[in-house]
């Protein structure tokens, strides 16, 4: 083996060299994807891995597995920032794996000898955000991530992930790699299980298809289906039922099934559930194994699977139950219990029907619940649709930390250790799974910013100072200086959330114009501070804003849940005119378009409609413009060669862009794979209307009007986005940032973007 080693250890360190020669940027294709695993056969991978260069050039599939999960100290802090971010540089040239290592580097604070590209079309400029705990993230379902588990297979950590794209991984915790992908349910895979089956080591999934699948994970080869229940099948766990191997499942037909493993027939069904039965986890009492259920209807059901007698029926929960989870404390059986009324009750597995202890403060429900040990005491994992990962202390309640880094809500949690080293698994809406490092908390304590989620961003001017305005969950709106992020000022007034940012000017004093949830529209003198009005009129939720000027009077437009789009003097504070948009729902957007002397107002509604009034006169009968399929949830507006256009994002996935002289559909730009919720347009020099879109993919795109054409920038969690020149303004989930764009040059006269005189 020392031979060998050594051998490896020559050849990788010859192809270092040779790259040496050549530089980087041009070494050939063998050296790009097999120096890494010479590397880590030779024993110099953490050396090589130094070089920032090499992690640039280097395939980032195959880097990402020579360099395993991330969690050995010893790896460089580059490669260890490498592989926070690897799965987003699948796919892209070096001049995008650099800025994205670039941005990785400003977000958790890693000094990095990375200088900027000529041949990187963005750059970041800055990040204002929250560092997050350390975690490795394993791409490759296509659809939300609804299930995880850990287990062993041959010696070795493994985890098992279901998803809405009907697939099941088995993934290699030590490397990141998918060992196996699992095909066959014909609707996605709710929940999925890890264990022996009848002796041997199995996979087993639950779907929407109502089966229950059992795999061979060594082969991927199906082993059993099980069938019986009549809708879809929520929830499956191995157990142990008086010697016997048993599967328990719980479906969306109200009931709980228990199978012999070893034959696969059914042996009995629990019924007693009035809705459907979202979770279960066994646990034993006095020698009894126990099934505990949760259930849409409200209730939690523990249920002696000796004999299928219920045991207690316990309804302290007052909205659907979506998940359990089974341990111990202090020597006795509890479990948990979490959903949708945004509490967890921990209860005494063998006996009382008050809970233990409640936890509440949950916004947006509780999706899963894991119970495990950290440092020797008991502590229990949640995900949320909040996005967040939290760590508790099982024994008291209180919060241990919260991971951060999903882009959308959370749905599964499992906790274990994985080379002695403790870790969670989560998986999420944003179709990854995540694996954390639970034995250091990698945040920096030197972040000031939102606490909260940023909802929206805008840019305005301060004589020659740009600024950055944005607002979020915690009601403050935050002012920025562009050159560096660093925060100016603080306003404070909303007492609920901030969802919508405008600027502009007021007799040539910098203002912002801002919507909130406690639906009130404010007026800010961006440079002192000062509220200036407050704008009331909306009967709920303000979702967007809008500033343009009509006969040299500042005007304001508003947007929300009420319906309506209401027009404003922002010198006076006098609602000026209003529009029923007649949807009955949200008016998600809306923007200032046309020319100056034929202003209109655009906006984006519930329906999948865009619609459009004439901002002076006119009737209050709005042109429809027709083509989403989906809510329309962003709009902006300039133009092309003279022509005044509009832009819109959608549920639908798309962008659209219209001639909004004669209400025609132009281009529907097509790229993004889920909804676009920021859409942002600016002029640049000598390359006309630039388009940037943000998405729930995770992704932000710059777009080429022309032929369709985009860049792809992974920032996922964007909310919001604001152009100035060639910078772009980014409101994330936790933070701002700001990049540099380097757009291509405008087309040539062959490939003109034809509007219809």
């Amino acid at each position: 083996m020392t031979g060998k080693s050594d051998l490896e250890q020559a050849i990788a360190l010859r192809l270092r060299d040779l790259a040496a020669v050549d530089g980087w940027d041009h070494a050939n294709a063998y050296i790009t994807h097999y120096l890494a695993l010479h590397a880590r056969a030779g024993g110099v991978l953490n050396e090589l891995a130094e070089d920032v260069e090499f992690l640039v050039a280097a395939e980032p599939e195959v880097l990402a597995s020579a360099l395993g999960a991330g969690l050995d100290r010893t790896l460089p802090d580059a490669a260890r920032l490498f592989l926070r971010c690897a799965h987003q540089l699948r796919g892209q040239e070096p001049g995008e794996r650099a800025a994205t290592l670039a941005l990785a580097a400003m977000e958790h604070e890693v000094s990095l000898d990375l200088p900027r590209r000529v041949d990187a079309r963005w750059w970041p400029l800055w990040s204002q955000s929250e560092p997050t705990a350390y975690h490795r993230v394993l791409a490759g379902h296509t659809g939300p991530v609804y299930a995880v588990a850990l287990g062993e297979l041959d010696g070795r950590r493994v985890a098992a992930t279901g998803s809405g794209d009907c697939t099941v991984r088995v993934w290699d915790l030590h490397d990141g790699t998918a060992l196996r992908v699992l095909e066959g349910h014909s609707q996605g895979v709710n929940s999925v299980t890890l264990g022996l089956f009848d002796g041997d080591p199995a996979v087993l999934s639950a779907g929407g298809d109502g089966t229950v699948r059992v795999w061979d994970p060594r082969t991927g080869a199906p082993i059993h289906v099980l069938e019986g229940h009549t809708h879809g099948v929520r929830t499956v766990v191995l157990g142990h039922v008086a010697g016997r191997g048993v599967v328990v499942t719980g479906s969306d037909d109200g009931t709980v099934r228990v199978w012999d493993q070893r034959t696969g027939a059914p042996v009995r069904v629990l019924e007693g559930h009035t809705h459907g039965v979202r979770c279960v986890a066994l646990g034993h009492v006095g020698g009894v194994t126990v099934a505990v259920a949760g259930s849409h209807d409200g209730t939690v059901r523990i249920w002696d699977l000796d004999n299928g007698s219920l045991m207690r029926a316990l309804r302290n929960h007052t909205g659907p139950v979506r998940t359990v989870a089974v341990g111990h404390l202090h020597g006795r059986a509890v479990f948990a219990s979490g959903g949708g009324d945004t509490r967890i009750l921990l209860w005494d597995l063998g006996a009382g029907t008050a809970p233990l202890r409640v936890l509440d403060g949950y916004t947006y429900g509780v999706n899963s619940l894991g119970i495990g040990e950290l440092d020797g005491s008991p502590a229990m994992l949640t995900g949320s649709y909040d996005t967040t990962v939290q760590l508790l202390n099982l024994a008291d309640g209180t919060l241990r930390r919260v991971l951060e880094g999903h882009a959308a809500g959370v749905r599964s949690v499992g906790m274990g250790h994985l080379d002695g080293i403790p870790v969670a698994v989560s998986g999420s809406y944003d179709s990854t799974v995540r694996v954390w490092d639970l034995s250091e908390d990698g945040a920096s304590g030197s972040w000031v910013g939102q606490p909260e989620w940023v909802r929206s961003v805008a840019v305005g001017h301060d004589g020659d100072r740009v600024l950055v305005v944005s607002g979020g969950n915690d009601c403050t709106v935050l002012v920025r200086d562009l050159r560096d992020g660093a925060v100016v000022l603080e306003l404070r007034g909303h007492t609920d959330w901030v969802r919508s940012v405008a600027c502009g000017e007021v007799d040539g004093a910098p203002v912002a114009v801002t919507g909130g949830d406690d639906g009130t529209v404010r007026v800010w003198d961006l440079r002192h501070g000062q509220p200036l009005h407050v704008l009331e009129g909306h009967t709920d939720w303000v979702r967007s804003v809008a500033l343009t000027c009509v006969d040299d009077v500042p005007t304001a437009l508003t947007a929300g849940n009420d319906g309506t789009v209401r027009i404003w003097d922002v010198r006076t504070g006098v609602a000026v005119r209003e529009f029923d948009a007649g949807v009955g729902g949200p008016v998600y957007a809306v923007a200032p378009g046309g020319r100056a002397n034929a202003r209109l107002v655009v906006a984006g509604c519930d329906d999948g409609m865009v619609r459009v009034w004439p901002l002076q006169g006119g009737g209050d009968v709005p042109l429809l413009l027709h083509g989403h399929s989906d809510w329309v949830r962003s709009v902006a507006c300039g133009e092309v060669d003279g022509a005044p256009v509009a832009v819109t994002g959608g549920d639908d996935g798309t962008v659209r862009v219209w001639d909004l002289r004669h209400g025609q559909p132009l281009r529907v730009l097509v790229g993004h794979s889920a909804s676009v919720h920021a859409v942002a347009v600016g002029e640049v020099e000598q390359h006309g209307l630039l388009v940037a879109t943000g998405s729930q993919d995770g992704t932000v795109r710059l777009w080429n009007l022309w032929n369709g054409s985009h860049v792809v920038m992974p920032l996922p969690g964007c909310t919001g986005l604001a152009l100035h020149d060639r910078t772009l303004a980014v409101a994330m989930h936790r933070g701002v940032k700001a990049v540099t764009l380097f757009p291509a040059p405008r087309p040539s006269s062959a490939e003109t973007f034809i509007v219809p005189a």
